[in-house]
C-alpha cells in the first residue's frame, strides 16, 4: 500500500510508503492522506496524528509529476475551489506532527505545512522547486510567507532552491532538528505529551491559535472568551481541576 495508517493508543501514524519514488504522491495518495486527516478528526479515540515517509531519503518529494502531469492523472478541467484536500486548506481539528526524514519538497512541503508541528531529521532538505518545471507551488505559496520571514519564503519560492534542516530551524519552519535515528521517537514523545492533556482543551487551543492568528488582539481575546466558556464547563475541565487539587493524573491522560 502507498499509504499506511497505524495506531498506538491515541496516536495515529500516517506513513507515505513509496520510498523507491522518494514518497512522491499520486492522486490516490493525496486522497488517502486527506481521508486520514478526516478520520483522525472524527475519531473520538484519536488525539494526535504523526505524518512521515517510509525510508530515510524522503518525507515526500511532492507530487509524482510523471503520473499526475504527463499521464493527465490530475486533470479533469476547471471546477469551483473547495477546501476538500489537505493542500486545499482542509483542516484536521486534532494536532498533527510532521516527522520529516529527508527531502520535503513541493507537495511534500505543503503536507508538512498542513501540520501543526514539524520535526526534522538532520539530513532533511526543504524546497519549492515547482518554478523550475513551469508550475505553481499553490498552497505553500500562500502558507509559507505566513510562517517564515517573507524574504526567506520568497527566495525559496522564486528560486526553487533548497534549504537544509539547520536553516529551516533558524527561520522557524521546523521546531526541532534531531538525529535521523531519533526522529520518530521524538515525534512520538511530543505526541504522547499532547495526548496526556485535556482533549477538549487541546482541540480548542489549536482552534483558537489558528482562528486568532490574523485577528487584532481584542478580537482574538473575544474569541478566547467564547471558547473558554465551553472548555471551562466541560467534563475535562472538571476532571483536570479535581486531579490538580488531589495531586493525581487526570483520568483523561493517555498512558
Amino acid at each position: 500500500m502507498d499509504i499506511e495508517v497505524t495506531r498506538d493508543g491515541p496516536v495515529v501514524t500516517v506513513t507515505l510508503n513509496r520510498p523507491e519514488k522518494l514518497n512522491a504522491m499520486t492522486v490516490e495518495m493525496y486522497a488517502a492522506v486527506t481521508q486520514a486527516f478526516i478520520d483522525i478528526d472524527r475519531d473520538d479515540e484519536a488525539r494526535v496524528g504523526i505524518i512521515t515517509g517510509a525510508g530515510t531519503r524522503a518525507f515526500s518529494a511532492g507530487a509524482d509529476l510523471v503520473r499526475m502531469h504527463d499521464s493527465g492523472e490530475g486533470g479533469g478541467g476547471w471546477r469551483a475551489f473547495r477546501a476538500d484536500r489537505f493542500d486545499h486548506g482542509l483542516e484536521c481539528g486534532k494536532p498533527l506532527i510532521a516527522a520529516i526524514n529527508g527531502y520535503c519538497l513541493a507537495g511534500g512541503l505543503e503536507l508538512a505545512l498542513a501540520c501543526d508541528i514539524r520535526i526534522a531529521a538532520e539530513h532533511a532538505r526543504f524546497g519549492c522547486p515547482e518554478v523550475k518545471w513551469g508550475i505553481l507551488h499553490g498552497y505553500g505559496a500562500v502558507r509559507l510567507p505566513q510562517m517564515i520571514p517573507t524574504s526567506t519564503a520568497m527566495e525559496m519560492l522564486l528560486t526553487g532552491e533548497f534549504i537544509d534542516a539547520s536553516r529551516a530551524l533558524q527561520v522557524g519552519l521546523v521546531s526541532r532538528v534531531v538525529p535521523r535515528d531519533d526522529l520518530l521517537a521524538t515525534a512520538s514523545q511530543i505526541a504522547a505529551a499532547i495526548a496526556r492533556n485535556g482533549p477538549m482543551a487541546v482541540r480548542m487551543t489549536k482552534e483558537l491559535a489558528l482562528r486568532g492568528a490574523d485577528l487584532p488582539i481584542e478580537q482574538g481575546l473575544r474569541l478566547y472568551q467564547e471558547y473558554s466558556r465551553a472548555v471551562h464547563n466541560s467534563d475535562d475541565a472538571r476532571e483536570g481541576t479535581a486531579a490538580f487539587a488531589e495531586r493525581r493524573d487526570p483520568k483523561y491522560a493517555a498512558p
